[in-house]
C-alpha cells in the first residue's frame, strides 16, 4: 500500500502495476527509487517533450537531418543517460535497472515515441559495454557519460548491428550462420581494420561512441562475430546519411560507413568470436522488454488522446456516450494492461538475473580501488588482457546462468512482439473510429500510429521474435550460452 506522503504519480504507478505495489511492502527504498525516475519522466514530458512533439515531428519530415540537441540537454537534468550505468560509477542502474528503464521509457513514449527512442537508444549502445564485462572502459567511457551529463552535456552512444544485406539475420544464431554479411573486421597488428556499412542505426549520427558488431571472417559469421567499441573521431568513420522516416522521427536512423577504420585490440569487447552472445543475445534479452514498453507508451498516448476526443461534442453528441466507443476504449485499455503485464514480467526477471552480478560484494570490491588507479593505463591493460577478460567472464558465469539468460530472452521476445502488435491494434482502431476528423487529437493519434509501426521492426522483426519464442520455449533448440572464461569464441 502506498504511503500517505507519496505523490499522485507514484500512487498511480503502484495502481497500474500491482506487482510493484506488492514489492513496495518489502522494498520501499527500491520501489521509491523507481517512482522517482518515473516522476522525472512525467515532468520531462509535461515541460519539454509534449509541448514540442507534434511540431518536431512535422519539422523532421521536412528536414530529416535536423536533430534537437536542446531536448537531449534537458534530459540530462533527469539523468536519463545514466539509467543503464551502474551506481558504483555514479549512474542510476540499481537492482531494478531493467524495470526502471522500461517504466521510464513507457512514460517518455506516451508523449513522443521518437523522443523516447532518442533517449533509450543511448542505453542500448551502453548495454554491450556492460554485458561484455568490458570493465576497462567503465572508468573511461561510462564515467565520461555520467560526469558530462551532470554538467548538462549529453554524451551519446549507439548500438550498430544491422547491415544493408543482413538485418534480422544477425540477431539469431541459426540465421547468422548463413547470413550475407557485408562488413568485415580484419586482424592487423595491434588491432583490426573495419570496412563496410551499418544501416538504420538509431542515434548513430549523434553518438560519440558506438558498440559495433562485425565478423572477422565473412564466410564464418557465427563463429567470428565480434563486438567493438568505436569512437566517432576514428579516421575512416563517417555517417553519410540519415533516413527520411515515417515514425519516431525525433531519433535519427543513420547509415554508418567504415572505410579502413583502425580499432585497437583494447576496443574489442569480450573476446574475438563471442559477439553472438555478449554482443547480441544478452543485449536482446535485456532490451526487447523495454521495446515492449516503448510500444506500450505509444499505445497509451494514443489512448489518452482518443479518450479526450471522445469527450468532445460533435453535432451535439459525444462519441463516448455510445456503447460501441465505450467497448472500444475497454478493449484498448485491456491491450495496454496486457502489455504491461508481459513487459514487467520480463524486466523483473532481468533484474533478478543481473542483480546478483552487479550488487555482489565481490563485484563491488573491485571499485574500492581508487578511480585514479582503475583508470590508469597499467590497470586497463590488465583488464584488457586475455587473462583479465577471462577473470571477468568467470565472474559473469558464476552469477548469470545459461538457463536464466535463455528464459530472459524468451520472455523479452514474447513481450516485444505482443506489445508491438497490440500498439498497432490500439492506434489503428482509434484512427478508424475517429474517421477523417480534423482535430489536434487526431493528429496525435495519427503520429502514434506511425510511431508504433517501428516497434514491430527493430530489435528483430516480430516474425523473428516469434521464432525465438518457439525455439526457446517449445522446440528447445535455442539456448543462450554465456562465454566461458579464457575462451576465444563460442559455438
Amino acid at each position: 500500500m502506498a504511503s500517505k506522503g507519496m505523490s499522485k504519480r507514484g500512487k498511480k504507478l503502484l495502481t497500474d502495476f500491482p506487482v510493484l505495489n506488492a514489492l513496495y511492502e518489502h522494498d520501499r527504498k527500491g520501489i521509491e527509487g523507481i517512482i522517482k525516475l518515473v516522476e522525472g519522466a512525467t515532468e520531462y514530458n509535461r515541460t519539454v517533450a509534449a509541448p514540442c512533439a507534434l511540431e518536431l515531428d512535422e519539422r523532421m519530415e521536412r528536414e530529416p537531418d535536423y536533430f534537437d540537441w536542446d531536448l537531449m540537454r534537458e534530459a540530462c537534468k533527469y539523468r536519463f543517460f545514466s539509467l543503464a550505468i551502474p551506481e558504483v560509477l555514479g549512474g542510476l542502474a540499481s537492482k531494478y535497472m531493467v524495470t526502471g528503464m522500461a517504466l521510464v521509457v513507457e512514460e517518455l513514449c506516451s508523449a513522443c515515441g521518437g523522443i523516447g527512442l532518442a533517449i533509450a537508444a543511448h542505453s542500448l549502445g551502453v548495454a554491450p559495454v556492460i554485458a561484455s564485462g568490458a570493465m576497462a572502459h567503465w572508468d573511461s567511457v561510462l564515467y565520461e557519460i555520467v560526469e558530462e551529463e551532470k554538467k548538462g552535456n549529453p554524451v551519446l552512444m549507439a548500438y550498430a548491428i544491422t547491415e544493408p544485406s543482413a538485418g534480422t539475420d544477425v540477431e539469431e544464431p541459426e540465421f547468422l550462420e548463413v547470413a550475407k554479411i557485408g562488413m568485415e573486421a580484419k586482424k592487423v597488428k595491434g588491432g583490426y581494420r573495419l570496412n563496410g556499412r551499418k544501416c538504420f542505426i538509431s542515434g548513430g549520427s549523434e553518438a560519440k561512441y558506438l558498440t559495433v558488431t562485425a565478423a572477422t571472417d565473412r564466410s564464418r559469421p557465427l563463429e567470428t562475430w565480434t563486438t567493438f567499441l568505436v569512437e566517432r573521431d576514428m579516421e575512416g568513420y563517417s555517417t553519410p546519411r540519415v533516413e527520411l522516416k515515417m515514425g519516431q522521427r525525433a531519433c535519427h536512423a543513420a547509415e554508418l560507413l567504415f572505410e579502413d577504420v583502425f580499432v585497437p585490440d583494447s576496443h574489442v569487447l569480450g573476446y574475438e568470436g563471442d559477439g553472438i552472445v555478449n554482443g547480441i543475445l544478452l543485449i536482446m534479452a535485456a532490451s526487447r522488454g523495454p521495446v515492449g514498453s516503448i510500444a506500450t507508451g505509444i499505445a497509451r498516448g494514443a489512448f489518452e488522446h482518443f479518450l479526450a476526443w471522445t469527450k468532445e461534442r460533435r453535432n451535439g453528441k459525444r462519441p463516448i456516450d455510445e456503447d460501441r466507443i465505450r467497448m472500444a476504449l475497454a478493449e484498448m485499455w485491456a491491450a495496454i494492461q496486457e502489455n504491461r503485464g508481459l513487459y514487467i514480467s520480463h524486466t523483473l526477471g532481468g533484474d533478478a538475473l543481473f542483480r546478483n552480478a552487479f550488487t555482489h560484494p565481490l563485484f563491488l570490491s573491485a571499485f574500492l580501488i581508487p578511480r585514479q588507479v582503475r583508470a590508469s593505463k597499467p590497470y586497463s591493460a590488465i583488464l584488457n588482457s586475455y587473462y583479465g577478460k577471462g577473470l571477468v567472464n568467470m565472474l559473469f558465469r558464476y552469477f548469470i546462468k545459461d538457463d536464466d539468460a535463455t528464459d530472459m530472452l524468451a520472455k523479452a521476445s514474447l513481450a516485444k512482439f505482443t506489445c508491438a502488435d497490440n500498439a498497432m491494434e490500439v492506434t489503428s482502431r482509434a484512427l478508424e473510429l475517429m474517421g477523417m476528423d480534423d482535430s489536434v487529437e487526431r493528429r496525435w493519434v495519427e503520429k502514434a500510429y506511425r510511431d508504433a509501426k517501428l516497434t514491430q521492426i527493430y530489435e528483430g522483426t516480430n516474425q523473428l521474435n516469434r521464432l525465438v519464442v518457439y525455439n526457446t520455449e517449445i522446440a528447445k533448440t535455442l539456448r543462450v550460452e554465456i562465454p566461458g572464461p579464457f575462451k576465444k569464441g563460442v559455438r
